[in-house]
């Protein structure tokens, strides 16, 4: 194996979940590093909101204490964009990108805007005298009928990160620019990200090849690790 491969987990997971991927690919030879990203599995959230490039720094940082000068690189969900971001900033350093179903198509869909909405309305609804009480509990549904879970449960540093990160720049526009060998992943059956993504990014990244998986959703690395595994075992290789 000629180069190591860094991997960057979702938004609210962890390096855990990524262990028995670790371990089939560390089977084949093949050196792993799963960083836990500030604000998810051990390591505290960041002491302010950070954006993409914060992220970015304290990555490379890391990836300069293995002493590796290049590497493989795979993001999943929430760490796929933060790789496309490395991937066309620092493409001297990638040898190989990896996207399993990157966060990083924008959308405003008629249910985003009915989650604004809704939240606007509750506040104000649930602030009136004997409805407090009810607010926690108003709020959770809504944030679960939006599929926004993930802001509901974070801390407040790390529910600005996440609106921060959201107005920063549309990755859409810059995967033209990468030109590293690219393996797309998509579950098939992704409740969270629609599969169509993965035809919209392949076409936008002219060096890439996708890889339907199909009993997974949104989390391969968890649904099918063995079936994953083969493939990037595959496309590192090759």
């Amino acid at each position: 194996m000629k180069y190591p491969l860094l991997i960057l987990h979702g938004w609210g997971s962890n390096s855990e979940r990524w262990q028995r991927v670790k371990e089939l690919l560390g089977e084949k030879g093949i050196e792993v590093l799963v960083l836990d990203l500030p604000g998810f599995g051990i390591i505290p959230s960041p002491p302010k909101p950070w954006g993409r490039e914060d992220y970015i720094d304290w990555i490379l940082q890391k990836v300069k204490e293995k002493n590796w000068e290049k590497f493989n690189l795979l993001g999943h969900s929430f760490g796929g964009g933060l790789a496309v971001k490395m991937a066309t900033n620092f493409s001297e350093k990638i040898d190989r990108l990896i996207l399993c179903a990157p966060a990083i198509i924008k959308r405003k869909s008629i249910k985003t805007y009915l989650f604004y909405w809704l939240a606007f309305l509750g506040r104000r609804i649930f602030s009136l005298p004997g409805l407090k009480i009810f607010y926690p509990q108003a709020q959770k549904l809504v944030y679960k009928l939006a599929g926004a879970r993930d802001y509901y449960v974070a801390d407040g540093i790390m529910k600005e990160t996440m609106k921060k990160i959201g107005k920063e720049e549309d990755l859409e526009m810059v995967l033209e620019r990468i030109k590293t060998p690219t393996l797309i992943l998509w579950g098939k059956k992704d409740d969270v990200l629609p599969l169509k993504d993965a035809y919209r990014i392949k076409e936008k990244i002219k060096r890439s090849q996708l890889r339907v998986l199909p009993g997974a959703r949104h989390s391969p690395h968890r649904e099918a690790p063995e079936e994953l595994s083969k493939i990037l075992v595959s496309f590192l290789q090759s």
